[in-house]
This record gives C-alpha cells, structure tokens and sequence, in this order.
C-alpha cells in the first residue's frame, strides 16, 4: 500500500502561487477562489500565511493578490546552485556512445575559450585540445557562438585588445568579416569552422542559453577536415547538438519566446 504524504493546504498554496504568477496586474479574494475552487475562508488563511512570507503582496486599495519578491529570490538562489557540467556531461557521454564523435562544453573566459568537460572518441585525441585548453575566440567554432551575440562595442574591443590572428589559410583576420560571420550564426543558430584554427580540424558548434536568454556555454565536436561526406556529417551533427543543447538551455531556465 502506497502511503499520501501529501498536505491539501500545501497543494492549494501552489494553485494559488501558478494562479498569480499568469497574472500581471493581480486577483481579488473572489476571482482567486472561483478560478481554483478553493472556498474563500480556507483561501483567506492560505493568502494572509504567503503574505506573511513576502510570497503574496495585498493591494489593500484595489484588494487584490499578486506575487511577491520572495519567489524571485528563491529563483536566483537556484539559479546560482546550477552546476552547467554536472547538467551537461551526461548529455555528451550519451552522444559520444551514439555517434562515436568527441563532445566538448566550452565557456567563454576573458577573450579565449576554455573547455571544461568532454566526452571523448579516441580518434579525435590528436586534433581537439585537452581539457583545460584555451583557444581563440574567432578561429573556432565554439568562440563565434560565445561572441555572436556580444554588443558591437564589446565585440570590437576585444578585437582591438586580443587581434585576429592567423593560424591557418582559412582564419578569419577580418573584423568586418568575423561581424558578418556572427550574423550568420545568430540566424542559423550554429557555427563551422573549418580548417581556420587547427589545419585538419571542421568544428561544428551550438549555443546553450541560460534564464536570460544570453548564450553562456557551447557546446562543440570536431571532424577531419578531409572527412568523406563532411557535408551530410556536419548536417548530421547540427542537428544533434542542437537538440541536446535545447534540452540543456530548458534545464537551466531557458524558456523561447514567440518570434
């Protein structure tokens, strides 16, 4: 026999909390209790306990309820426990066993990118850096999706403090050229470098964004430049790393907005 641990008060508190948090403008004691069925007395004790803890406010002029500051500050308390790699890393391991490809989180660090966890296919080893590794922004995959979003007067001060360096054919040295590139990413929501930082090294990458909406991570794979096929490969490998990074951004209070 399976036991109810469950307390009805608790179960209303929350009707009553996802009931105010839909409203912009606030309930009366009327309108709350007919929208969740909750009789106006056992709701009036419910209301003036949240109120007491700064979860409900009282407009005592207008007498309606609307939600409290407390909420908020339960919601950045958790925001801060978040651990992105503890989130992530199963998400990589998982497509590293499907796909056979290495996975790596990357972070945007001052004006280089680190990686701060992967999931390996020994057969990337020798052409995708260590964990730890730093990398320039604007030769790799991974950087361009850290800075597409960045405001043009950040973006151009790191231009001018850290360069365009050239590490190959292929690297990008052109300011006018990275802006239109991160453009390009914006709209696609991906990015390939291929053969601009590492000579044999395509990577392909995807953003994953926080509560705000502001891309706080990466995730990337890379592939032989001279990979058969690369084309189908890099279709391939968007769309996986774009799911997961879906799934990853939701997880962390990412919610879409209607274009």
């Amino acid at each position: 026999m399976v036991r109810d641990y469950s307390v009805p008060a608790i179960h209303r508190a929350v009707q009553v909390i996802e009931l105010l948090s839909a409203s912009h403008s606030g309930f009366s004691l009327a309108e709350v209790s007919r929208q969740t069925g909750i009789p106006k007395s056992s709701l009036f004790r419910i209301l003036a306990a949240l109120e007491q803890h700064s979860i409900v406010l009282q407009d005592h002029d207008r007498k309606i309820f609307r939600l409290g500051m407390k909420l908020l500050d339960w919601g950045n308390a958790a925001l801060e426990k978040i651990d992105l790699k503890t989130i992530v890393h199963p998400h990589i391991i998982r497509m590293a066993h499907e796909t056979r490809e290495s996975y790596y989180l990357t972070i945007l660090d001052g004006h280089e990118v680190i990686i701060i966890d992967r999931a390996d296919n020994p057969e990337m080893w020798s052409i995708v850096a260590r964990l730890g590794a730093r990398s320039p922004v604007h030769a790799t995959a991974s950087g361009q999706v850290l800075i597409a979003d960045l405001p043009e007067e950040t973006l151009d001060r790191m231009i001018e403090q850290s360069g365009l360096k050239r590490f190959t054919p292929k690297t990008i040295t052109s300011g006018v050229r990275l802006k239109k590139r991160l453009k390009e990413i914006v709209r696609d929501g991906y990015a390939v470098a291929d053969a601009e930082y590492k000579p044999d090294l395509c990577a392909i990458s995807v953003p994953i964004y926080d509560h705000n909406a502001k891309v706080v991570a990466a995730l990337m794979t890379g592939i032989q430049s001279e990979r058969k096929k690369k084309e189908e490969a890099i279709a391939r490998i968007v769309r996986i790393l774009k799911k997961e990074a879906s799934v990853v951004s939701h997880a962390i209070g990412y919610v879409e907005t209607a274009a």
